[in-house]
C-alpha cells in the first residue's frame, strides 16, 4: 500500500474513527448477536436478526481492519503555521467561480476527502487542477458537470 498523506486532522478523526469502531461498536454488535441467540434459544440458524449482526460484524471488521492498515502506512503532512504560497496538499485555498461563487476548502489527501466539510481531495478533478497554483490564478476544471473557470482568491 503506498503511503497515505493526512493532515494532522484527519490522522485525528481516522483515529477517532477506528477507536469508536474497536470499543463502541464492536461490543454493541457483539451485544446484538449475544441476544440474537438468546431470543432463538441456541438456534441461530433460523435466526434474521442473528444473521443481521454477523453481516454487520463482518463489515465492521472489514472496515476496522482497513483503518488499522491505512493508518500504518501514514505520512502525516505537518502543519508548518507558515503561509502556503501555492496550492499544496494540507493547505487552505478559497476560489471563486464566474458567477462570483466563493468556496473554501482544505486540499487533502482522499482518504480525508469531504466536500461537504470543506475537505477537498487533492486527486479530484477541481483539487487536481490547483496545485501548484498561486493566489489570483485562474485554472480552467474539466468536472463532470462540465468546464469551470475558477479563480484561486486565496492560498493559506
Amino acid at each position: 500500500m503506498a503511503k497515505v498523506r493526512l493532515t494532522p486532522d484527519g490522522l485525528a478523526r481516522l483515529s477517532a474513527e477506528l477507536d469508536n469502531l474497536t470499543h463502541v461498536r464492536r461490543l454493541q454488535v457483539a451485544e446484538r448477536i449475544r441476544q440474537a441467540r438468546e431470543e432463538s434459544h441456541g438456534d441461530s440458524g433460523d435466526s434474521t436478526a442473528y444473521e443481521d449482526a454477523k453481516t454487520e460484524l463482518a463489515i465492521l471488521e472489514q472496515r476496522i481492519a482497513e483503518l488499522e492498515r491505512t493508518l500504518a502506512e501514514v505520512e502525516v503532512v505537518p502543519d508548518t503555521g507558515e503561509a502556503h504560497t501555492e496550492v499544496s496538499l494540507g493547505c487552505h485555498v478559497v476560489i471563486e467561480d464566474e458567477e462570483g461563487e466563493r468556496e473554501e476548502y482544505v486540499i487533502v489527501d482522499h482518504f480525508e476527502a469531504d466536500p461537504r466539510l470543506g475537505r477537498l481531495s487533492e486527486a479530484s478533478p477541481v483539487g487536481h487542477a490547483l496545485l501548484g497554483h498561486k493566489a489570483g490564478d485562474k485554472v480552467s476544471v474539466q468536472t463532470p458537470a462540465g468546464e469551470r473557470v475558477l479563480t484561486l482568491v486565496e492560498v493559506r
